[in-house]
């Protein structure tokens, strides 16, 4: 809290440096939609934000690009969002803040579609093949123990010898050390999130599909684990998101006083930076990460694919800004289509410097039009590259009407992958 108020007070007295970096107030041209605007328009409003004012709140798709120029890094974002609480509170909010914590409480998710039954298609497609990868990877584990144990039987004899108050006295000790996990850490998961899902779940399927196909399999996460919660903090809703996820983590985890770490890899690169800013702790040891950024550390390993013939085309990448200011993760994703096509493209603004599409911060849900309004001025830049778009991110894809790195893969690699039925 101390910090969103030294934000606020910093953005309130500033000159506007950063006027110009926000997309939702270049589309509009509203002085009030500025960085600037939004954060002065919070502090005035206290905690009873008029109509007017909560809607300002919500002309904000969490980009960071304004943080990229602001002296003081400010977070415009986080305090928007708890601005967006305020007007919650208030009764000022935007209807479709509130449809989204309807639609969290009543089927675990914010979309129209219904992705539970998209997710069920995908796992039971995928059921007969995960379980021989995973039986064999245990039973080789099992075999290497064995080995181990049997070339060490002089040892374990050895061992027997020691006296009953000496293995007392190290138990002592032993309890008084933190508690290690149960077991090593289980196959890589891919959390699908919602985004993905809503979209048909094809994303999804070629994710899995790759990654088979890099060496590097993906188990689906459970059916609990859908939704990351992140629509929640957007629509101002905060203790509901905090509910949401300590619920997709239990089932993600389980509820062992000592769990094992685990491995979330995700298409979504908001969600990544949501549950590992947002979320309670993970177990030690446990790692998030983009879908990219795995896909490139497999893809790195395969010496047998440097010589594979890209693809005879040329794309034009946009960075999606979750992934390049909010994880700073700028090379997986080029590497991968380095590999995978003739030629790769960047526009005008790209990198840390890229401009945002509309895709996040619930913008198309509270102002459409202005959502639409930035995707085509980001579509536009793009296609002055001469090339198809291509990015990370299932929201900007479905914004920019883009490929994703991952279905360029699938060419690449000669994946096929077919639509549920």
């Amino acid at each position: 809290m101390i910090a969103l108020q030294r934000a606020t007070e910093l953005c309130e007295f500033c000159p506007k440096m950063c006027r110009f970096a926000c997309p939702a107030a270049e589309v509009s041209s509203r002085e009030a939609w500025t960085p600037w605007g939004k954060v002065s328009l919070a502090a005035l409003s206290g905690r009873a934000p008029e109509p007017s004012a909560a809607l300002a709140f919500g002309a904000c798709s969490g980009c960071l690009r304004c943080q990229t120029y602001c002296a003081h890094a400010n977070d415009v974002p986080a305090v928007l969002y708890s601005a967006r609480a305020t007007a919650i509170r208030a009764g000022s909010a935007p209807g479709a803040w509130a449809d989204v914590a309807r639609r969290m409480s009543a089927v675990g998710h914010a979309e129209a579609v219904d992705i539970v039954a998209i997710h069920r298609a995908i796992a039971a497609a995928e059921r007969p093949d995960a379980a021989p990868n995973a039986g064999s990877s245990s039973g080789a584990a099992s075999a290497t123990l064995s080995a181990e144990i049997r070339s060490s039987g002089s040892s374990l004899g050895a061992s027997r010898s020691v006296s009953s108050a000496l293995r007392s006295v190290a138990g002592s000790v032993t309890s008084l050390l933190r508690p290690v996990a149960d077991a090593a850490p289980q196959r890589p998961l891919l959390f699908a999130g919602c985004d993905a899902l809503a979209a048909g779940g094809r994303l999804v399927r070629e994710a899995l599909a790759v990654a088979r196909a890099l060496a590097a399999p993906l188990t689906l996460a459970p059916e609990a684990a859908l939704c990351c919660g992140l629509k929640l903090v957007e629509s101002g809703h905060p203790e509901m998101f905090a509910a949401h996820a300590a619920r997709v983590r239990t089932s993600l985890v389980g509820t062992s006083r000592r769990p094992a770490p685990i491995h979330l890899v995700l298409l979504s690169p908001g969600c990544v930076r949501a549950m590992r800013e947002r979320w309670s702790p993970l177990p030690d040891g446990s790692r998030v990460e983009h879908v990219t950024t795995y896909l490139s550390r497999a893809l790195a390993a395969r010496a047998d694919l440097r010589e594979r013939a890209p693809l005879p085309e040329s794309v034009t990448y946009h960075d999606p800004c979750e992934l390049a200011r909010g994880l700073s993760e700028l090379t997986a994703p080029r590497a991968l289509l380095a590999a995978a096509v003739a030629e790769l493209r960047e526009p005008p603004r790209s990198g840390t410097d890229t401009s945002c599409c509309g895709a996040n911060g619930l913008m198309p849900r509270t102002l459409p039009a202005v959502a639409s309004a930035m995707a085509d001025d980001r579509r536009a830049e793009l296609e002055s590259c001469g090339a198809p778009a291509v990015t990370a991110s299932p929201g900007c894809a479905g914004a920019l009407g883009a490929d994703d790195v991952v279905s360029v893969l699938a060419r690449w690699l000669g994946v096929d992958v077919k639509e549920s039925a």
